[in-house]
């Protein structure tokens, strides 16, 4: 057996464990267009890019923006999901759907950016929460 194929190998050992850390779901979406009706209603036309489990981790404490009237707070995540052709990109919405963690169904979050790579174990992204 050569190098290659032990890395080969490995890395879906790796996969396979990853995805057995996945026990939440989500939607990830490509949201297009953002319509504001006369209301202030938003409107969209979402596009599913992905729709199954995931595993969601807070990837740092908040981050601070201070302004003029109020500081606000971004929290950032860190959402694994198996290795898969989807068409990511930086972005999408992703909205967490169910988890162990109540607190966290209907979290939804802005992709940032993801990881990418020969070995690795899982579609790791980088995304920080949104307000709508």
């Amino acid at each position: 057996m050569n190098v290659g194929d032990v890395a080969d190998e490995t890395a879906d050992m790796g996969r396979a464990m990853a995805e057995a850390l996945m026990k939440d779901a989500c939607l990830i979406e490509d949201i297009g267009v953002v319509t504001t009706t006369d209301d202030g209603q938003d409107i969209t036309d979402p596009v599913k890019v992905y729709e199954g489990k995931c595993r969601v981790k807070p990837a740092s404490t908040a981050v601070v923006t201070p302004s003029v009237n109020a500081q606000s707070q971004t929290w950032q995540y860190k959402i694994s999901i198996p290795l898969g052709p989807e068409p990511l990109r930086a972005g999408l919405r992703v909205t967490i759907t169910a988890s162990r963690d109540p607190s966290m169904v209907g979290l939804r979050l802005m992709l940032r950016n993801f990881d990418r790579g020969t070995h690795i174990t899982a579609r790791r992204m980088w995304s920080t929460e949104v307000s709508r």
